[in-house]
């Protein structure tokens, strides 16, 4: 059973074994707010079943579309999102070819930020075990898109996501600016182009190659 399915989170349902409370706090606490979301705070059952059913608490896998053509495009397209050392980074989708072998790929799920504003984020597992969830979220320094619990992730860019019009790809504050920058041979890791400029302004992908793309959803 995967990390979520451990914790309950699967066809509307949540409940949290002790052994998973036990393993991890991040788990609870998300946990947690998965069955407020869930509730809406409505205690008819009707109102109720129409929480369960939320299409964003659906988990999903992410991979990066962009046109191949296009300057090193072909390096990118069709790659899958995988989570390793604090980071978000693109590798091969076949499993053989892969260059991180510790990369545990995106599952994720959107889920209301519990901190201000209350905006919409995203978790996603960063682990097969022990259980854990962390938020998504994009280092308000360096563009990075990273992972981490609430305390990493509060005073950093941690939300509104959402989904296009089609529900297909996902969109941060809004829109879809995201690039992959080459950090190193063969290396590529995720960012935020929050000033659409493929972050040459920031000088943050001085001397590297920058990628557009669209970070496509796939049901699991």
């Amino acid at each position: 059973m995967d990390v979520i399915g451990i914790v309950g989170v699967a066809a509307g349902a949540v409940s949290i074994p002790l052994a998973a409370v036990a393993a991890s706090t991040a788990v609870v606490g998300i946990s947690q707010g998965v069955n407020s979301q869930q509730k809406g705070g409505v205690g008819s059952g009707a109102d109720a079943e129409a929480d369960k059913s939320d299409p964003r608490l659906a988990k999903f896998n992410l991979f990066a579309q962009c046109i191949p053509q296009a300057s090193a495009g072909k390096h990118v397209h069709g790659k899958v999102v995988v989570l390793r050392k604090g980071k978000l980074y693109l590798d091969a989708a076949d499993t053989e070819y892969r260059i991180f072998r510790d990369g545990h790929p995106f599952s994720g799920f959107y889920l209301e930020y519990p901190v201000g504003k209350k905006p919409l984020g995203l978790v996603s597992t960063i682990s097969r075990d022990p259980p854990e969830l962390n938020w998504i979220y994009a280092d308000d320094d360096t563009l990075e898109l990273k992972y981490g619990n609430k305390t990493a992730s509060m005073n950093h860019i941690h939300g509104s996501w959402d989904w296009t019009a089609d529900q297909k790809a996902l969109i941060l504050e809004e829109w879809e600016g995201f690039v992959a920058v080459e950090e190193s041979p063969g290396v590529w890791g995720l960012y935020y182009d929050q000033d659409d400029d493929q972050l040459s302004s920031s000088g943050l992908a001085e001397n590297r190659r920058v990628v557009e793309c669209s970070l496509q959803r796939r049901l699991e």
